[in-house]
């Protein structure tokens, strides 16, 4: 278990940028279901929060030009 006095490494999302990133998913969605009743679905809802939560930050690391997957190897810290 870690310790939890110790700080976060760095490039680990904080609890807030989780909870921005689930709210504006449920923020997005529902005004589109409301709009777009085939939007109410069991498969497309959960498909709409993985996308959401996962592709927004992976689509903001690709226009900065970030790895979107973490480098592994000894040029990395090894903390």
């Amino acid at each position: 278990m870690s310790d939890p006095s110790s700080p976060e490494p760095p490039g680990t999302p904080s609890k807030y940028v989780d909870f921005w990133l689930y709210a504006t998913a449920a923020g997005s969605y529902i005004p589109l279901a409301i709009y777009n009743k085939w939007l109410l679905d069991w498969i497309v809802g959960p498909f709409w929060l993985v996308a959401w939560v996962w592709g927004l930050p992976a689509l903001v690391k690709l226009v900065r030009r970030q790895p979107i997957k973490p480098r592994r190897g000894p040029d990395r810290d090894p903390r």
